[in-house]
């Protein structure tokens, strides 16, 4: 139903409430009257004015029932006029039947034109017109005996007719005029009240859904501490309901802010950490500044904060990246300058140790064959160096990512320094990728090379599965683990955590996988050992 109609279906029940009212008070005037003066000659007939009330009332149910259908403007300004229509016609008869001229009950005509402009637009002036000629007809039609008398001896003075005409008139025209001036205004005032409310409805909603619309947490503190209010983001960052967040301190929430939040009037901008639920570790920047009204008093504090966690991953990737160009150049430089005398070094000790020349002393060929081992591990170590230092453009092909790896799972498995170790490899559905074939089995030979070295004689385990558009290749190791500060070097080329490792396997794998869009992380397994988890997008 349109506001309109539901306003004035509104205005007209209060009218049929109180045209009840006022029918049950007279009833009741009746009757106290009847009851002080029983023997005395009653002001009307009792058999029609008890006839005219309960007309009245039924008139008022009858309305009541056929209003409860009307649900346009039109159909609600009928069922007012039929009413209107039927109280002008039922105060004629009340002053009827009460004496004409000389009737104390005149002034329901006012009650009726008072309702008209209650019930209709502009319709209290032409109703009190209505009731002037009505009242005009009666008295009339009383003087010149169309109509019996009741209440009087004989038929009025012309004067005093005239003069009761002319009373009743002026009061039921001035009552109409006023009526509807006020019906004016109160509709006016009614249009202007609906405007504002819809303003403030829509300002409401929009602020509603700018705050629900923000890409960064928002909290509003009242002044003892408690969370006010959070929008969706906030409760997206935090990882809770607002059961959770809502009513409590926010240091409960948000451990570390309590600091913050006690410069209370200044404001301020600090990075914290914070561990969600599932235990990742974050990095918030949080905003605080007080919450003021228009007198500026401060009624609490506004908490704005976003999610730095990936914006701070990629500067430092950006930071590594740099670090690593630098000593890849470096690397690439002094690897040719180590390779050609190293090949010097090994081919005149091959050709020492062949030419027999160090047969009458076994200490010089013992040593002649350390030097061989140890250049041709020097060689594998620059081998990889330059691998390192010099990568390639990725040729991508597309692969099925659990295929691939269980390929070279079967070929490590026959590796004989795995000793007791074994892998179990679980792959689901058909993971496609677009990698480097040779790069891949890199990246895979790697991983598995260091899960054998952190648990020899252990089970390693190999999952693939697709994340949405991502695929996943998952290595986890029954190992020690690492500590947070190898975590946060173990990509960093020359760094390892082996007594013989040379630093460069995973700083290599890290680079493949970045060359193929994807990311590489290691974390602490919850039972032990370190998963490794690379991410490649999938197809």
């Amino acid at each position: 139903m349109a506001r309109g109609a539901s306003t004035r279906r509104t205005r007209f029940t209060y009218f049929l409430f109180f045209r009840v009212v006022v029918i049950s008070l007279l009833l009741a005037a009746r009757a106290i009257e009847e009851a002080a003066a029983p023997a005395s000659t009653p002001a009307f007939g009792i058999t029609p004015g008890l006839v005219l009330v309960i007309v009245c009332y039924a008139s008022a149910i009858a309305l009541s029932l056929v209003l409860g259908r009307a649900h346009s403007e039109a159909a609600i300004d009928r069922v007012a006029i039929s009413q209107i229509v039927f109280d002008l016609l039922a105060a004629t008869a009340l002053v009827q039947l009460t004496g004409g001229i000389e009737s104390q009950l005149a002034f329901t005509y006012l009650i009726v034109v008072a309702g008209a402009g209650l019930s209709i637009p502009r319709g209290a002036l032409r109703t009190a017109i209505a009731a002037t000629l009505l009242l005009g007809a009666l008295l009339i039609c009383r003087r010149y005996g169309i109509l019996p008398l009741t209440g009087q001896l004989g038929p009025s003075p012309t004067r005093e007719v005239v003069r009761a005409l002319m009373l009743n008139s002026v009061a039921i025209l001035a009552t109409g005029a006023l009526a509807e001036r006020l019906a004016v205004e109160i509709a006016r005032t009614g249009e202007s009240l609906a405007s504002k409310n819809t303003q403030f409805d829509d300002l409401a909603a929009l602020y509603a859904n700018v705050v629900r619309s923000l890409s960064s947490g928002l909290l509003t503190i009242a002044a003892d501490g408690v969370v006010a209010t959070a929008n969706h983001a906030a409760l997206a960052i935090l990882g809770l309901d607002s059961s959770a967040v809502l009513g409590r301190q926010l240091d409960d929430s948000l451990p570390g802010i309590g600091p913050i939040l006690a410069s209370a009037g200044v404001v301020r901008r600090e990075e914290i950490a914070f561990v969600d639920r599932a235990g990742k570790p974050r990095r918030l920047g949080i905003t605080v500044s007080p919450l003021v009204d228009s007198s500026d008093r401060q009624l609490g504090q506004i908490v704005t904060f976003q999610d730095l966690t990936e914006l701070r991953q990629m500067e430092e990737a950006v930071t590594r990246g740099k670090r690593l160009a630098a000593i890849g150049r470096l690397a690439a430089g002094i690897a040719h300058e180590i390779r050609n005398p190293l090949a010097a070094i090994s081919g005149s000790i091959e050709l020492l140790v062949s030419s027999g020349v160090g047969d009458a002393s076994p200490e010089a060929r013992e040593l002649g064959g350390i030097v061989q081992r140890e250049t041709e591990r020097l060689n594998g170590l620059i081998t990889q160096l330059l691998e390192f230092a010099r990568p390639h453009t990725p040729d991508l092909v597309t692969l099925d990512l659990a295929e691939a790896v269980s390929e070279l799972v079967q070929v490590w498995k026959n590796d004989r320094r795995l000793g007791d170790t074994r892998i179990e490899l679980t792959a689901g559905s058909e993971v496609r990728v677009a990698a480097d074939a040779a790069q891949l089995r890199q990246v895979v030979w790697n991983l598995l090379h260091n899960a054998a070295e952190a648990a020899p004689g252990g089970v390693i385990r190999v999952v693939i599965r697709r994340d949405g558009t991502r695929a996943l290749l998952v290595v986890t190791d029954e190992g020690p683990g690492i500590s947070d500060d190898q975590l946060s070097r173990i990509f960093e080329p020359f760094f390892s955590t082996k007594p013989a490792g040379t630093g460069l396997g995973l700083p290599t794998v890290h680079r493949i996988v970045e060359e193929h869009h994807g990311s590489v992380e290691l974390a602490r397994s919850p039972g032990g050992g370190t998963t490794a988890t690379v991410s490649l997008p999938a197809l």
